[in-house]
């Protein structure tokens, strides 16, 4: 399956009073992390949106493992893999590294989503073989 790596180096401003990273930092880098895995499959939010008229792929389901801390001037490296393709979603894992020390894992899942006109509402669509192709590494 697909995977991507990227390195995170913490900033003052992502810790907590206590000088370690606040978590809702992660997420935010998880975010990027799927743009960034995205782009390594050659694509990217956007050309996804204009070329198949979807909606996003919104996170729907995450669970977070936060197993030691990370501080201020620390270098991570996230490592993100998709772990199973569905017909309208896909599940990834996040392993966040801080030297050799797993700091962080968390597995989340996202929904290709495209808006119905006839029902006013956004729902689940089929992910484009081309897609599963490129997700599949």
């Amino acid at each position: 399956m697909l995977s991507n790596s990227r390195s995170v180096q913490v900033e003052f401003g992502h810790c907590d009073p206590s000088g370690i990273v606040f978590n809702p930092n992660y997420f935010i880098w998880f975010d990027f992390s799927v743009h960034a895995l995205l782009a390594r499959a050659g694509m990217s939010l956007k050309s996804l949106i204009e070329e198949f008229g979807i909606d996003g792929i919104p996170l729907v389901d995450n669970k977070a493992r936060f197993k030691a801390p990370s501080r201020w001037g620390d270098d991570l490296v996230i490592e993100t893999t998709i772990t199973a393709l569905h017909r309208s979603a896909f599940e990834l894992q996040h392993v966040v590294r801080n030297g050799d020390v797993v700091a962080v894992e968390c597995s989340e899942t996202r929904v290709w989503t495209a808006f119905d006109a006839e029902q006013g509402r956004i729902r689940a669509a089929t992910i484009p073989p081309r897609v599963i192709a490129a997700f599949s590494g």
